[in-house]
């Protein structure tokens, strides 16, 4: 038998943000002593990797806020162009985006928008991703096959449709029926595609 293959886990400072990323879905309290039992790291090695306990929380949040978006838009930028299949790679988009497995990344990145207000650290982080979002979106829209989208245009839309999963976050029912999931995911999909229909030649 040859030696064992040896499999490097993640560093201290990924470690770190793991588990502060669990206690912020968690909405627990970030404790450093908390955070570096967790990790199995020492104290002093969040003052290695982040100016303070605020700049750790503030990357944590910053790295919530992206969630699961950004594999979203990898797979909207592979939808295909045949408008009945447009119209059902949408919505099953939609179904998980509004899925039970997604409700706690939607309400993370809504409760780090509201501690963005109080902390001018998680504030600079959280805007720099919204913007990066944004903006990914709007050249996922750009790049649709017969889109006549202006630039403004496409990062309005992407502001629009990013900011409605946020809102249904934050006006829905405390748990939503599945009935419930799939009417929104159907209302949503419909709002996408007559967008685009209204934008396309």
């Amino acid at each position: 038998m040859g030696e064992p293959v040896l499999v490097e886990g993640p560093n201290g400072r990924e470690r770190l943000l793991l588990a502060t990323e669990r206690a912020l879905r968690a909405g627990r309290e970030i404790r450093v002593a908390e955070i570096c039992k967790e990790a199995k790291v020492s104290a002093a090695l969040i003052y290695k990797y982040f100016d303070d306990r605020e700049d750790l929380i503030a990357e944590g949040y910053g790295r919530i806020y992206r969630g699961l978006v950004t594999e979203d838009l990898a797979g909207l930028a592979n939808f295909p162009t045949e408008p009945d299949e447009l119209r059902a790679a949408i919505r099953n988009q939609a179904r998980q985006i509004f899925s039970r497995e997604r409700d706690d990344i939607r309400w993370a990145r809504l409760e780090a928008l509201s501690h963005a207000r109080i902390n001018p650290g998680v504030a600079r982080r959280i805007e720099k991703i919204r913007t990066e979002l944004v903006e990914e979106y709007a050249n996922v829209l750009m790049s649709f096959k017969g889109a006549v989208f202006t630039r403004d245009e496409a990062a309005t839309m992407s502001v629009i449709a990013l900011g409605l999963v946020l809102g249904v976050t934050a006006m829905s029912y405390q748990e939503l029926s599945d009935e419930k999931r799939d009417s929104l995911a159907e209302m949503w999909s419909t709002m996408m595609l007559a967008t685009l229909a209204k934008f396309t030649e």
